[in-house]
């Protein structure tokens, strides 16, 4: 636990400092979903658009944007584990109304648990993969999306437990 509050505060110290300028951060999230395991989880996620400094946009196949996310997870037992994930993101918007515009999206990324075990769950190992697809809004400078959420190894190890989450989460565009 101690672990996950040093690196939150780290985390939300560098969002504090990158999102002074504009260039540096696109959003920030916060999110809370659950598992048919009865396992909650909480989550802080910032997002990245760097293809335009390195691609500058000419390549469409490339990932709409990149998120970093803090996670904590928490059993109805009392255990818990801390995460942290990158994930590129592929998005495709509808068209827009007024000053909305629905959307879909998905990505795969890594996630790193504090923790290979959470009660009777045996993850097998602490590298996890995060698959992502959701449906959302963006209007103004808010987002609110809803995501179904799949961590595994990939049968990486013979312990191979999964989690599956369903979350809603609300973004702000700086």
């Amino acid at each position: 636990m101690r672990l996950f509050i040093i690196t939150f505060a780290l985390f939300m110290l560098s969002v504090s400092i990158f999102a002074k300028d504009n260039n540096e951060i696109n959003d920030i999230t916060v999110g809370y979903g659950s598992s048919t395991d009865n396992i909650d989880i909480y989550k802080v996620s910032i997002k990245k658009d760097l293809n335009k400094y390195f691609f500058e946009r000419r390549y469409k196949y490339l990932p709409r944007y990149y998120e970093t996310s803090l996670s904590y997870w928490k059993a109805e037992s009392g255990g818990n584990i801390s995460s942290i994930s990158f994930t590129p993101m592929y998005r495709y918007d509808f068209n827009q109304y007024y000053d909305s515009t629905p959307y879909i999206e998905i990505g795969i990324g890594l996630s790193y648990l504090s923790e290979s075990k959470l009660d009777s769950e045996n993850f097998g190992t602490h590298v996890q993969f995060e698959d992502v697809i959701g449906i959302g809004y963006k209007f103004s400078d808010f987002d609110l999306s809803f995501r179904y959420i799949h961590y595994s190894n990939a049968g990486m190890d013979s312990n191979s437990a999964y989690v599956d989450f369903s979350m809603i989460s609300i973004s702000y565009e700086f």
